[in-house]
């Protein structure tokens, strides 16, 4: 059943639970690759089975999984935690994904999941990877996008109750925006990656599009080494880096000069560090004290 509203809640992949059916909508190798990291780390931590349904562009079995992932190796084979089926074994002669076969597939797997004494079955793959020469929803056409649609529709059926949960990726630079619009729509949840940081007063997270952080919540002195230690996750970014700031609660001075200084370390590699969406006052502060000239800084709009 496709969602007459689209996507209707966004999580963080590590707050997926049991009947879960999510999508991620990635458009960088690096953004599907930290989510799926964290996805398995979830798994693991919550003593599900991980069954990742391999496209040919991601790892070819469990060791190589558990490796880009960067977890420690887990025993292959029926015994282990993480499983890996190539889609390519569910493509037809004439290049259609035989949808029947693979959920039968994953209804077995998630029974034998539950035999075996695990939480529950946690599947993760890209359905268009597994089309014959990379092709993607750009040359399916229509009757291809409804195949993966009622490929969808079924899998959320078969996982609505609480053996099981899945995260289907589409990546976005393959696809017609008309085409990615509904395999969103198919999902009750989209994910992103998990926070970089998360304590009771403040989350930061890495954002991909644009590519940067989002800050939410209170940065004090209590939260100089958390936003010391995200900034540094970005600082080899390549270009420009958008700082999210609309949820963001309160900001000292200490926190506003560890962004001048990050926006001045970004100017000596020529690139810009744009503070979008910021409360009003925060940018009239910024601006009063002459930190606005800061090289390397860009002042998006104000958040309403």
């Amino acid at each position: 059943m496709v969602h007459p509203h689209g996507v209707r809640q966004r999580v963080h992949v590590g707050d997926l639970q049991p009947g879960d059916h999510a999508c991620l909508l990635f458009e960088s190798d690096e953004e599907r690759a930290s989510t799926l990291r964290d996805f398995v780390r979830g798994g693991l931590a919550a003593e599900d089975k991980i069954l990742y349904l391999s496209g040919g562009r991601g790892p070819a079995g469990p060791d190589a999984l558990l490796d880009a992932c960067r977890l420690p190796g887990l025993p292959a084979g029926p015994a282990g935690r993480v499983e890996v089926v190539r889609l390519a074994e569910f493509v037809s002669g004439r290049g259609h994904l035989e949808t029947l076969a693979l959920l039968r597939r994953l209804r077995t797997a998630a029974r034998r999941s539950r035999e075996e004494g695990y939480r529950a079955l946690r599947v993760a793959g890209e359905p268009c990877a597994a089309l014959p020469d990379g092709r993607g929803p750009r040359v399916l056409g229509a009757l291809g996008v409804a195949r993966l649609l009622r490929y969808e529709a079924m899998l959320a059926e078969e996982f609505a109750g609480a053996g099981a949960l899945a995260l289907c990726q589409y990546d976005t630079r393959c696809c017609e925006p008309a085409a990615l619009a509904a395999f969103a729509s198919a999902h009750a949840r989209s994910v992103e990656a998990d926070p970089l940081v998360r304590t009771e007063d403040l989350t930061v997270v890495r954002t991909y599009r644009p590519q940067g952080l989002r800050i939410e919540g209170v940065v004090d002195a209590g939260a100089y080494r958390h936003l010391r230690d995200a900034l540094r996750s970005v600082a080899a970014v390549r270009g420009d880096v958008c700082l999210e700031l609309s949820r963001l609660e309160f900001l000292d001075l200490g926190g506003v000069r560890l962004l001048m200084t990050f926006a001045r370390a970004r100017a000596a590699r020529h690139c810009t560090v744009e503070l979008a969406g910021m409360p009003a006052h925060l940018r009239q502060v910024i601006t009063l004290v002459g930190w606005d000239r800061t090289p390397g800084l860009r002042l998006g709009a104000a958040h309403a």
